[in-house]
């Protein structure tokens, strides 16, 4: 079995961004469905937030764990918890933080590339917003 990794992002009411990569079965594609399992893995943490394609967007596929194995088989699919992310940058970011901090309260940068981009423009585009 393969699995589909989908890199997701979700704002709480509090402005704290959960990020998850929810993992399902390599030929399932119906969005819908995996939005769906984003919001189950929610209700089961007590949280509320929106999941669509702003949001939610599909990565890569890999080996699954057994874990993942284990949960795809008993709900379907299975949630890798991720970085919180907080609503302010922290002082003295590091490049990851600043690029975590882009991804995850800016739908213009939610799956940007930042490769190329040096960490001072990285910080000019933080500033300028």
């Amino acid at each position: 079995m393969k699995v589909a990794i989908w890199d997701t992002y979700i704002t709480t009411a509090s402005g704290l961004v959960i990020h998850i990569d929810i993992v399902i079965p390599e030929e399932v594609k119906n969005e819908a469905a995996i939005y769906e399992y984003g919001k189950t893995y929610l209700k089961s943490i007590s949280e509320t937030g929106e999941i669509d394609a702003d949001y939610c967007q599909y990565c890569h596929v890999e080996e699954p764990t057994e874990q993942m194995v284990d949960d795809i088989n008993t709900q379907g699919f299975s949630i890798i918890r991720l970085e919180d992310i907080p609503k302010e940058l922290p002082q003295s970011p590091n490049r990851r933080a600043m690029i975590l901090h882009l991804r995850a309260h800016y739908k213009k940068y939610r799956f940007a590339k930042f490769k190329d981009i040096a960490d001072s423009e990285l910080l000019q585009i933080i500033q300028s917003l």
